[in-house]
């Protein structure tokens, strides 16, 4: 059995699967300073440990697939802050790999019977026995290396509009060796997101239809988006789910880093198009300014979204920035009792 097909199949079997939350706001919360271009990829120098110990916080909470801390992970972003090649190579793959650890000593700490890890609690003692929080999640949760747009390296906020001013060669020339890096890792899915253009999704897409640098691992696309119909750099959604369909190796289509009052909109137009799982997680509901790298605004009813997504076709929901493992925690709590 292929990795893409086992995949399906366990999106088959559960008819919807939870995705984690925030990465880079969730480090914040527990102290980690990222401001730096480098963004959360700078605990992966600075704190290590501290990322197992979000990884573990949304595994508790319920969450059936975790994404790693490789979004703004680059060789040449590493090298920038005066690291040599081979120590960047290892920081890039490192990324998926805490990730993976963190994945298996949760599942070691939950047969074992134990009830915190790193600090994070992960379940209660009842008169029945031990009652995890992560109840009805996979009993092995999925590992996904987040793999961040051209636009994250540059750090200056082109990841909401795609304005690069780069070919589409280019691009593919930069996503290359890096999604071959964190394949490396053996993850359970490559999470191509935020990505804010047609153009970049063709050169990603070129690069996830390689088998030698992916290794056969599923993959999607996901896409931030400006309104009810369109990616952050005008093209539709339509347009973008049509090509993504065409090209078998990428497995499922997704939207992120959006308001999550566009969400239901979007989904109905790539499900007009195509019968490829949808993943989608939204931001909290506040306005990210890349500029000045605050947030303001309120924040919307995120559960009341949830039954919503699901209804009209997500298979996979998670939330993006602002979100936590509170939020998380009630979403599956929904998804595990209702799907």
């Amino acid at each position: 059995m292929t990795k893409r097909t086992a995949f399906l199949d366990i999106l088959q079997e559960r008819d919807g699967l939870v995705l984690d939350g925030a990465f880079g706001t969730e480090l914040e919360r527990q102290g980690c300073d990222i401001n730096d271009p480098l963004w959360s990829s700078k605990v992966l120098i600075d704190s290590p440990e501290m990322i197992k110990k979000v990884h573990i916080s949304y595994l508790a909470a319920g969450a059936d697939i975790i994404e790693s801390s490789g979004y703004q992970a680059t060789v040449a972003g590493f090298k920038a802050h005066g690291y040599g090649t081979e120590e960047a190579l290892e920081l890039v793959k490192m990324s998926v790999r805490l990730a993976v650890q963190a994945r298996n000593e949760f599942i070691e700490a939950k047969a074992s019977g134990m009830l915190t890890l790193r600090g994070i609690t992960l379940g209660e003692e009842t008169e029945d026995g031990i009652r995890y929080y992560s109840e009805g999640a996979l009993a092995k949760p999925l590992v996904a290396a987040s793999v961040g747009p051209y636009g994250a390296f540059l750090a200056d906020g082109s990841e909401y509009r795609g304005d690069y001013g780069v070919q589409v060669e280019y691009l593919e020339v930069f996503h290359f060796p890096r999604m071959a890096l964190f394949a490396e890792e053996n993850p359970d899915v490559l999470a191509c997101e935020t990505v804010p253009s047609y153009d970049e999704a063709i050169a990603v897409a070129r690069v996830l239809s390689d088998p030698f640098t992916t290794r056969g691992i599923p993959s999607w696309i996901s896409f931030s988006c400006k309104d009810e119909h369109h990616i952050s750099s005008g093209e539709t959604i339509i347009k973008c789910a049509e090509m993504i369909d065409k090209v078998r190796p990428v497995t499922g289509i997704g939207i992120n880093c959006t308001a999550p009052e566009y969400v239901e909109s979007l989904i109905k137009d790539i499900r007009s198009v195509t019968e490829k799982p949808i993943i989608v997680y939204p931001n909290l509901g506040e306005v990210y300014d890349g500029i000045t790298k605050t947030w303001s605004g309120g924040q919307s009813g995120f559960l009341d979204y949830v039954p919503k997504w699901r209804a009209v076709g997500a298979n996979i929901i998670g939330g993006c920035c602002r979100t936590n493992p509170d939020v998380i925690g009630d979403v599956a709590t929904y998804i595990h009792n209702t799907w």
